[in-house]
């Protein structure tokens, strides 16, 4: 056994039994610098599967938090098949029925006793639940909200004890302090916001009702808008490549001049040409007809 790591499962149990929470558990072990289980390995010198965190060494998750509670092992037992392949085209392993699992008991040394690791499974629920219809069901805002604090996606939620409570929450909740710059957990009701949307709708549709004269002209007020800041995104470039082309002009009768004063060979002013010919078919069109005396020059030659 190892001791070290010992300790620190026995803790997170014997925290779960003093009634503490998963969120209260990984902040605790995260403030006292208690490596995670991946940043413990690394530091034994022992490569492990799995994704690697960006993270603190000593950042927990809940979901870590959470695994350890739920596994067996921890009292001296050994199981077998807990994941397999529907068949041998697939690569991606599933979960497999707990009774079809193979369980041997008592074969190593316990780091907690079967009677608390089941007092943990009945207070705590640590086991993970099969997938259902819910929890793959997608909302109609999904990928359109953001935390006001973080900036981070709202993502889309079921409550667990009753599947018609739908909400968002923020995906950097817990996270790492330097995902989110505040400590905060966002939650909004899809029902909430669902009628905050719908009221907003009627309200428009309201205004554009008895006032169409003046939703029309603020509908094409905003496509103006929309307009004119592409215009003058579009006007920007156009003066770039247009200073570009000027600068590449002074540049070309510099090189030309050396050319025929005999500074510069004809085989590097050929290249020269060459590739300002290449250049300008990249050019919009209205640019193009800016090096063709060069171009002309250089066929005299």
């Amino acid at each position: 056994m190892d001791e070290a790591a010992a300790v620190n499962v026995r803790r997170i149990f014997r925290m779960a039994m003093e009634g503490f929470g998963i969120g209260e558990i990984a902040p605790s072990l995260e403030a006292d610098g208690i490596l995670t289980p991946t940043a413990y390995w690394q530091s034994m010198g022992v490569g492990r599967d799995g994704k690697k965190t960006r993270f603190s060494p000593s950042d927990w998750r809940h979901s870590t938090v959470a695994k350890i509670l739920a596994l067996q092992e921890y009292c001296g037992d050994v199981i077998n098949f807990k994941t397999l392949f529907k068949s041998c085209k697939m690569k991606k392993q599933i979960d497999n029925p707990e009774e079809n699992r193979a369980v041997f008991l008592n074969v190593h040394e316990p780091v907690i006793d079967l009677e608390t690791w089941e007092k943990v499974q009945k207070k705590h629920g640590t086991r993970k639940k099969p997938t259902t219809k819910a929890d793959t069901e997608r909302s109609i805002f999904t990928g359109l909200l953001k935390c006001p604090a973080c900036g981070g996606n709202l993502n889309f939620h079921f409550n667990q004890g009753n599947h018609h409570i739908k909400y968002f929450s923020c995906c950097n909740y817990n996270r790492g302090k330097d995902k989110c710059t505040s400590t905060h957990y966002i939650y909004i009701r899809l029902d909430f916001l669902e009628r905050v949307v719908l009221e907003e709708i009627r309200r428009l549709t309201r205004f554009a009702d008895e006032y169409e004269d003046d939703f029309a002209q603020a509908i094409v007020g905003r496509s103006m808008k929309r307009l004119e800041r592409d215009r003058a995104r579009r006007q920007k470039e156009l003066d770039g490549l247009l200073a570009r082309v000027k600068e590449l002009d002074v540049l070309f009768e510099r090189i030309y001049e050396d050319s025929v004063a005999g500074k510069t060979s004809d085989e590097r002013f050929s290249r020269m040409a060459k590739s300002t010919s290449r250049s300008r078919e990249k050019w919009p069109e209205k640019l193009r007809p800016c090096g063709k005396s060069f171009a002309r020059r250089a066929a005299k030659r």
